[in-house]
């Protein structure tokens, strides 16, 4: 009977970040947001080794702890309680034939087979498996599992025949390469995702639907249909940036600094509405994107935005503002920023919290020292003083042979000393695996570099905004830092995929032209935006 059953050995990360792929006793499947893999009736193959890191994560009080005494209870009650299926009992036809691993358990949901594999000593001496990885190498054992699988797979056949009918599922590229010297198949796994939302479009339209929308600031759905009939259908808070087929008299979009041209699709409405809150907001907008951006922070209605773009563009530098203004107006009661990047274990730091919690707030420290010498009369005169000294003639200069002591009033002091004064009043901040179980009522809770987080952790973080709260969402899915997350598969697009089209969420993304940080970074985006889309074949 031929053996056509498909086996995969699971790697550890990829229990953490999708451990439904792991079904539970009983009750239906949870079912799987577009797998990269289809797992439907395959034998999925547990290392022990996997199960002792598991066990070791078990402890902490964290996300992964979580999900490691999730997985650790559901595979317990699958082997105790579970049907199993062995090679002297035979395999039961739906399960097909040739089975020779060592006992399984059905996954009836799935058609699908699991065991957990033991590894021992002896077993490389009686496989003629030359290879014997200390028990303290993950990826060796690993891979020692899968060969020692494949020697199993079909018992009257040479290895090869066995590995080609099994692959490693693991997202960890170093484990990729060392299986791949073996001769052995490795596959990433994760969730299908469409091209990102990204908030906006722009479209072309007639002149006299621009100069409607210019002259009574909004436009009734009916009408716009009316006009682009050819258009998809509006998102929710999605916003029109519109450019007239004709020149409009007296209408200049280059000159208009209140971007007129631009419209929010207000669903509750049933309307395209005018940008009405340019006017107040503490940060002049330099382009659209910046436009729509202080739109959706300003407006009342929209409780929480998704923002992303390269680095520069102004994410965290405007949602800085508009929180620290915003406090002060008491609309909110502070800030609290949950800084998401991969930094390890804060716990590890010297100081105390605040002092572990310091570089991973520097962003919105540093984003709240520039608003300070963009606003504030004293240090912009400071500043206008900088790089302007006239230089002295050569017979006048004197050399200090050492370096000067800073005044206590320096500027640079001053900043400081306001910047840290105005954190203390406006902002507080948590570690992300401390953010679990709390509520952010009365607050903007600001998670930053979203993109270092995966799907269930970006589930987590999400459900965190409170009464009367906001929530922004910040991250460049062009700057992943966590080696198992990719520009497909992260917090950012599971966020933005999950809240599109919702009355009360905003998206903006920002292009790599609309970056202001300086000049040289604005070059290096569109440079990376072009080598992008040449990979691409674009």
């Amino acid at each position: 009977m031929s053996n056509d059953r498909k086996y995969y050995v699971i790697d550890t990360n990829i229990l953490i970040d999708y451990p439904d792929i792991v079904s539970p006793l009983d009750g239906p499947a949870v079912e799987l947001d577009s797998p990269t893999i289809d797992l439907t009736g395959a034998h999925l193959i547990i290392p022990s080794a996997v199960i002792r890191e598991l066990s070791s994560f078990k402890k902490e009080k964290s996300e992964r702890g979580s999900v490691a005494r999730l997985l650790l209870k559901r595979l317990n009650r699958l082997r105790r309680k579970g049907e199993k299926v062995t090679r002297a009992g035979g395999v039961p036809k739906e399960y097909t034939a040739s089975y020779n691993l060592d006992s399984a358990v059905k996954i009836k949901q799935r058609k699908q087979l699991l065991s957990i594999m033991p590894i021992t000593k002896d077993f490389t001496k009686e496989e003629g498996i030359f290879f014997s990885p200390s028990s303290d190498d993950m990826d060796g054992q690993i891979i020692l599992t899968a060969l020692i699988a494949a020697t199993k797979i079909d018992c009257d056949q040479s290895i090869q025949s066995g590995l080609d009918k099994l692959t490693i599922l693991t997202n960890d590229n170093g484990l990729s390469i060392r299986a791949d010297i073996r001769g052995i198949t490795t596959s990433g796994y994760g969730y299908k995702y469409p091209e990102p939302y990204t908030g906006r479009r722009e479209v072309t339209v007639p002149k006299d639907l621009l100069s409607l929308f210019l002259e009574t600031h909004a436009l009734g759905l009916e009408e716009w249909e009316w006009y682009m009939s050819n258009q998809p259908a509006l998102v929710a808070n999605e916003f029109i940036i519109m450019h007239s087929d004709e020149p409009i008299d007296g209408y200049d979009p280059k000159e208009d600094q209140y971007f007129s041209n631009i419209g929010r699709y207000d669903a509750r409405e049933h309307a395209i509405v005018q940008l009405k809150h340019l006017y107040e907001f503490p940060v002049a907008p330099r382009n659209p994107g910046q436009a729509i951006y202080a739109e959706a922070l300003a407006e009342p209605s929209i409780s929480a935005i998704v923002c992303t773009g390269p680095a520069g563009s102004g994410k965290t530098y405007m949602a800085t503002a508009y929180g620290y203004e915003a406090c002060k107006r008491n609309d909110y009661i502070e800030i609290t920023v949950v800084p998401c990047e991969d930094r390890g274990n804060t716990g590890a730091l010297p100081g105390d919290l605040e002092e572990k919690m310091d570089p991973s707030i520097r962003a919105i420290k540093d984003a709240l020292m520039v608003y300070l010498m963009d606003t504030d009369k004293d240090i912009r005169k400071g500043m206008s003083k900088i790089g302007k000294g006239e230089p002295k003639k050569e017979e006048e200069v004197f050399y200090v042979p050492y370096e000067e002591e800073p005044e206590e009033d320096s500027l640079k002091n001053k900043l400081e000393d306001r910047v840290e004064n105005i954190w203390k009043n406006w902002f507080s901040s948590i570690p992300v695996d401390k953010a679990r179980g709390r509520t952010f009522p009365y607050r903007i809770a600001f998670y930053d570099e979203f993109q270092d987080q995966n799907a269930r952790q970006a589930d987590t973080l999400i459900k965190r905004i409170g009464k009367n709260g906001k929530m922004i969402i910040t991250g460049d899915v062009e700057q992943v830092h966590v080696p198992w997350l990719d520009q497909s598969h992260n917090g950012l697009v599971y966020a933005s995929r999950l809240l599109e089209n919702d009355p009360e969420v905003a998206q903006v993304h920002f292009t790599e032209e609309e970056v202001v940080r300086h000049p040289l970074v604005k070059r290096i985006a569109e440079r990376q935006a072009a080598q992008k889309r040449q990979f691409r074949g674009e």
